[in-house]
């Protein structure tokens, strides 16, 4: 249910290094943890213009759904109403906001739409897990800091995927003293993979958590949506509600 206001709210920003390397996998998976265990209204706001994955991931395909595209040309008159007609509740009390998926209706993703956006979600949502594609940063599209309130960055282990992260560290956060934000290894049980003395040489920064994978849980994922995950008490499972709650606890919430 959307709430005229809220007393605290905190954005997260999740970005990967590269596709394929889990970024929307944990921003669906913590999204839908803090919708089940804590007591916010819980918003995932999904800005992959062009891919179906939230829609397949979260069975929203068949229904008759309003995205972020919707609202281009009312940004400015963003209300309890509009956003009602835009958020798409989900059985978990998860709740979501779809990307565009026509090419014609991505100008909502610009610098200025952003701003606005994550502001007015902020005064209805205690908690947004956006899912940001680094594309976006790479062509200047985010500036958003004053709105967000932790990134969360995700890599695979291997030696690209770990340069490529430390890249869009430099390029989204270059003030690094000024910004809190979290790095995690996903997958780091698959070869090759690099040591933890290689991460902190070409990090320079601590990593807060390492994801392992698991063939399993993932193909459930696919085939019964993210909350399906949590019946279990795998090793995955454990490291995903581990880091859920400490991000929770450091936010205070």
């Amino acid at each position: 249910m959307i709430e005229k206001t809220v007393k605290e709210s905190r954005a997260l920003m999740f970005a990967g290094s590269k596709g394929g390397c889990g970024c929307s996998f944990l921003s669906y998976t913590i999204a839908t943890y803090f919708a089940r265990e804590t007591p916010g209204n819980v918003l995932l706001l999904d800005l992959n213009a062009g891919k179906k994955d939230s829609r397949i991931i979260f069975n929203t395909r068949m229904q008759n759904v309003r995205d972020i595209g919707d609202i281009d040309d009312v940004l400015d008159q963003l209300d309890t109403g509009i956003l009602k007609k835009l958020v798409v509740n989900l059985d978990n009390s998860l709740n979501i906001i779809l990307p565009p998926l026509r090419i014609e209706k991505g100008g909502i993703l610009s610098i200025d739409n952003l701003d606005k956006l994550i502001g007015c979600l902020k005064d209805h949502f205690n908690i947004i897990c956006i899912d940001f594609p680094f594309s976006l940063a790479g062509y200047g599209m985010f500036s958003s800091y004053g709105f967000i309130d932790k990134f969360i960055f995700i890599s695979l282990p291997d030696l690209v995927s770990v340069n490529n992260l430390g890249n869009m560290i430099d390029t989204l956060i270059p003030d690094k003293h000024s910004v809190d934000f979290d790095l995690v290894i996903n997958k780091f049980n698959i070869r090759p993979a690099i040591s933890p003395t290689g991460l902190n040489g070409i990090l320079r920064n601590p990593v807060n958590a390492f994801i392992p994978y698991d063939r399993d849980i993932e193909f459930l994922m696919l085939n019964r949506g993210p909350d399906a995950i949590f019946n279990y008490n795998l090793r995955i499972v454990r490291n995903i509600r581990e880091f859920s709650q400490e991000i929770y606890e450091d936010m205070r919430l």
